[in-house]
């Protein structure tokens, strides 16, 4: 059975762990990602023991998983922007309110790095999301993982 026919939660197994989800959950990701085109379905999964990380699930085909992090969260003075064709894409306006997420990656060396260069934005009241590659940016797509305790919500 698929997510989108479900009327109550269903529990969606990722490598991040099993989480609930319903077809109200469902977003849909305008074009896919780079190398996961044929997967425009995803889900936005969220768990403590993730914290301040989410694991953004795809839902066809290979069922890709990544896991995502608010990119303010890595680099307090981040600021990206959208043209008018990304907020059309996102069916945005631009008062709406929109969810930012850099996609993480590990390395075969273990150390971990954020692509701050291309965010994933999701405009919640449509459930419509698009990965932005602006052709100029100043921010780099392995930006080193670090994050400050407080603004990650670690308590010592």
């Amino acid at each position: 059975m698929m997510i989108a026919d479900l009327q109550s939660p269903a529990l969606i197994d990722t490598r991040f762990g099993a989480f609930a989800a319903s077809a109200g959950d469902v977003i849909h990701l305008v074009g896919g990602l780079p190398g996961f085109e044929s997967c425009t379905r995803y889900v936005l999964l969220k768990a403590q023991e993730l914290h301040p990380f989410k694991c953004l699930q795809g839902l066809d085909g290979s069922k890709p998983s990544f896991l995502v992090i608010d990119p303010a969260l890595v680099e307090p003075t981040y600021r990206a922007g959208l043209d008018g064709v990304d907020l059309r894409r996102l069916d945005a306006e631009i008062q709406d309110a929109l969810a930012w997420f850099a996609i993480v990656c590990v390395g075969p060396d273990e150390v971990a790095t954020v692509n701050l260069r291309a965010p994933v934005v999701i405009n919640p009241r449509r459930m419509v999301g698009i990965q932005v590659v602006p052709n100029d940016s100043s921010y780099g797509h392995e930006h080193p993982l670090c994050l400050e305790p407080h603004r990650a919500g670690v308590h010592s």
